[in-house]
């Protein structure tokens, strides 16, 4: 039996868009990404999507230049709660833009699996239990913790809306000269004409969690790329070594550009990143140029993603052995299969 609109629009009530996977988003692309033409009020594409969800004339220019512009839009919707990213919108939004009788059927069946798994994983959450003599804040209601993944960062306490995703997490040795780099990084890409979203450690995450596999959840899955802030300080962190390896291990060779080096004092390049480009903040007469470098590639797309060539059960196994150096390691970053040339290090910022 067929699944019409409606029944979508009931059962996705609320569902947070983060629920839809890649199947889904990569199938209602196949048929958004292509030029539309206007029906009624909108543009029956992904730009008209994208206006009818809420953003502006400069968002839309800016997916014109993505290679794939719908899931570009999803993606921005889904960082946007004040937009409303539920499954519900997206279907009354298909319509709004004259494309529920192809679009609508031809995902209905993908869209109701994922609504499926995502009511299946929440079923079981517990009502959350908080003495009122500790504190007078309100406590969170079942359906209100649904609505979240995990509430692991401040912003999931702070807010009631949909998870909430980062441009990038940031890797970094609390305990040297890198916080200050970090403040300053901070207040500059958070801040006009940036407006960047960052998951920087030690102020965003929530004390009494599991440390790394906290940092292993975010940067797999609620951040689109990973800042490692190189220094001799760096070297020093045992927490940073496990982000950096674990952030590797998702995009092996450098593939989806995942991995952004920045050194923010002269020291040794790991060699676990000898062939990635890097940002050089220690050289005076580069600083300017390279706050845009940094912006351009955090909003640059995620391509490949690794949600799209590896399982949620590979990346939590990932999540157990990313200090370890497997041999799948080896395999999947072509060390095993390929020879590559000695790299001089004389161009990066290295001081003895």
């Amino acid at each position: 039996m067929s699944i019409t609109a409606e029944q979508l629009i009931s059962e996705g009530s609320n569902i947070p868009l983060h629920a839809l996977n890649m199947s889904v988003r990569n199938k209602l692309g196949s048929f958004l990404d292509p030029e539309g033409f206007v029906t009624g009020d909108y543009s029956n594409d992904y730009q008209g999507l994208a206006e009818v969800i809420g953003f502006d004339f400069q968002d839309i220019k800016n997916f014109q230049r993505q290679r794939k512009p719908t899931q570009e839009v999803l993606y921005q919707w889904g960082t946007k709660p004040e937009l409303s990213p539920t499954v519900d919108n997206l279907i009354k939004h298909l319509q709004t833009i004259g494309r529920a009788d192809d679009v609508i059927t031809e995902c209905a069946h993908l869209i109701k699996k994922d609504i499926d798994r995502y009511k299946a994983c929440h079923k079981d959450i517990p009502q959350v239990i908080q003495d009122p003599r500790i504190s007078a804040g309100p406590i969170p209601s079942t359906e209100q913790v649904a609505k979240k993944d995990t509430i692991i960062t401040i912003q999931d306490v702070q807010t009631k809306d949909d998870t909430l995703y980062y441009d990038a997490f940031v890797i970094y040795n609390p305990a040297g000269k890198d916080l200050e780099f970090v403040r300053e990084m901070a207040d500059k890409l958070e801040s006009p004409p940036y407006n960047m979203k960052l998951f920087i450690p030690w102020r965003d995450d929530l004390p009494g969690t599991a440390r790394y596999e906290i940092s292993a959840h975010m940067i797999a899955t609620r951040c689109r790329r990973t800042l490692v802030i190189l220094s001799q300080d760096f070297l020093k962190s045992a927490a940073a070594d496990f982000q950096l390896k674990f952030a590797h291990c998702l995009s092996p060779g450098a593939r989806s550009k995942k991995v952004v080096p920045v050194f923010s004092s002269p020291c040794k390049m790991p060699d676990i990143l000898r062939s990635v480009s890097f940002v050089d903040f220690t050289n005076p007469g580069l600083r300017d140029w390279n706050w845009p470098r940094l912006s351009a590639v955090l909003q640059c797309p995620l391509n490949p993603d690794p949600r799209d060539y590896m399982s949620e059960e590979e990346l939590e196994e990932l999540k157990l052995n990313a200090g370890d150096l497997t041999t799948r390691g080896w395999w999947s970053t072509g060390v095993l299969t390929m020879n590559f040339p000695e790299e001089s290090e004389d161009n990066t910022p290295y001081n003895g």
